[in-house]
């Protein structure tokens, strides 16, 4: 009896403590960020932005210049960009800053390579062909800026503001 409570003692204190460790959230659609358990969508709305280390700017051009921020472009309240410079943040396929150009290659069928700049376009959450000219105004982009072999930043907008802003 005291054998059996103990394997049943030890087997509780092994299953609590599993349960106490770092969880890692998974990012399962292309409009979706996650920094450690926060999950942020491009659908959101201002007022349930809950994920930290981000700067909202009212709807102004803001590229991949701004090495410094992590930016959410604000809309009347709606997200229409989401720029990531900062290494904790992942995206769809669990791409981040600092990932080799070869995690984007390995990831994506379509992606579409303009110098040191990778397109991936999406329609309902499905990757689409960039040749594809039937696009509408909200269908996603992510564009992952390279320094040629690394990550360096990573955008996410709709084709509207990536036609109007870009």
């Amino acid at each position: 009896m005291k054998k059996i409570m103990l394997m049943l003692i030890t087997s509780l204190f092994l299953l609590s403590g599993c349960s106490q460790g770092a969880q890692e959230t998974h990012v399962d659609n292309p409009y979706e960020i996650a920094k450690g358990t926060q999950i942020l969508s491009y659908y959101d709305k201002e007022e349930n932005i809950k994920i930290s280390g981000f700067q909202v700017l009212e709807n102004t051009l803001q590229n991949f210049q701004d090495k410094n921020n992590n930016i959410l472009v604000n809309d009347d309240g709606t997200i229409r960009c989401i720029t990531i410079t900062d290494e904790t943040v992942k995206t769809y396929q669990s791409i981040s800053v600092g990932d080799s150009v070869n995690k984007i290659e390995d990831a994506y069928e379509y992606e579409a390579k303009t110098n040191n700049l990778y397109s991936v376009l999406f329609h309902a959450g499905n990757e689409e062909n960039p040749a594809n000219q039937n696009r509408e105004d909200d269908w996603l982009l992510i564009f992952y800026q390279t320094d040629g072999s690394q990550i360096t930043a990573i955008q996410i907008c709709d084709v509207k503001y990536g036609r109007e802003f870009r």
